[in-house]
């Protein structure tokens, strides 16, 4: 996630994306101003708070913000405000997911993270069309959540997708707000899918996941799967990798930060078994939303370790 100069520059903003436990987070909200997902000038204004010696704190600056937020949207609402009712919500979601990464003994704090994704799911619903959060079927009695967010009514031509896979050290509430603008932009309908680690999953490997969900939108959504591309973002974005080079149905991949040996192994097998695929996506998909110089019908896999201090692991 790539930051402008100016913001990056500037004294308090530095002092928190030097800071190792809350750097990846105050990162990620920097990134997700830029689609209007939160204010800079409020970003600002907490770091300099949380930085100051009598400031509230980490997790009271960004609650305090995000429950402003949400005030405002029930204002806007009730006033029949909808384009401001979906900006408060939007804000007061990513407001709480950052209250929330201040950890308890018990790990990340259940209700801040609970307010969060009602926040998401009000937006989802005024959407127009309307978002939803689907229960993609995987394993015998489990699914994988996510958010599917079309960019035509149903039952119209469904467009080009485009599935934002989460995984260990992201949710699909923080990837949904890092990508949903630009999407949206470029016409193009989005599914953002929690893929479990390998812990997590048991005894069946998380990678077939991706099957489960080319699966669905291919079945369920009557979607072709020449018109699909998987974006996987984060240290462990092996897991995709594999995923897709074993499934070999998707038009494109982008598959950042993975671990490098494995995501060299699954690109080699991607490619062999994705050749001659006659994509049908816009040309800018790939470009638009996350890997500089990605074409249309190619499969790419561009491994590229992030610096560990903006780890979201090392950072908490």
């Amino acid at each position: 996630m790539r930051l402008d100069s100016g913001i990056q520059d500037h004294c308090d903003v530095r002092g928190l994306l030097d800071h190792d436990e809350y750097s990846g987070e105050f990162r990620r909200l920097l990134c997700v101003a830029k689609n209007d997902g939160v204010s800079y000038s409020e970003c600002i204004t907490a770091a300099e708070l949380i930085r100051s010696s009598s400031g509230p704190g980490w997790r009271q600056a960004w609650e305090e913000l995000a429950r402003s937020h949400l005030r405002r949207a029930e204002q806007t609402r009730r006033s029949g405000k909808d384009a401001a009712t979906q900006k408060a919500w939007l804000h007061a979601a990513n407001y709480f997911m950052a209250a929330a990464i201040e950890r308890t003994p018990e790990g990340p704090e259940p209700t801040l993270l609970a307010l969060a994704r009602t926040c998401l799911r009000h937006y989802l619903e005024n959407l127009t069309p309307q978002g939803e959060t689907v229960a993609i079927p995987w394993l015998e009695g489990r699914s994988l959540e996510g958010f599917y967010l079309p960019i035509v009514p149903h039952g119209a031509d469904p467009g080009p997708v485009v599935v934002c896979i989460a995984e260990t050290r992201r949710t699909k509430e923080e990837i949904l707000s890092l990508v949903l603008r630009s999407a949206r932009q470029r016409g193009m309908a989005l599914l953002c899918v929690d893929l479990p680690d390998e812990m997590a999953a048991g005894c069946c490997a998380p990678e077939t996941g991706i099957t489960a969900i080319l699966d669905y939108l291919t079945d369920s959504r009557g979607i072709d799967a020449a018109r699909i591309a998987v974006i996987g973002d984060g240290s462990p974005s092996s897991l995709v990798t594999r995923g897709i080079a074993r499934d070999g149905r998707v038009a494109a991949a982008v598959c950042d930060g993975g671990v490098m040996g494995l995501v060299g192994d699954a690109a080699d097998r991607g490619t062999r078994r994705g050749a001659g695929h006659d994509a049908k996506l816009r040309p800018s998909l790939a470009t638009d939303l996350s890997a500089p110089g990605a074409t249309e019908g190619r499969r790419r896999h561009r491994p590229r370790p992030r610096p560990a201090s903006f780890d979201r692991a090392s950072s908490r």
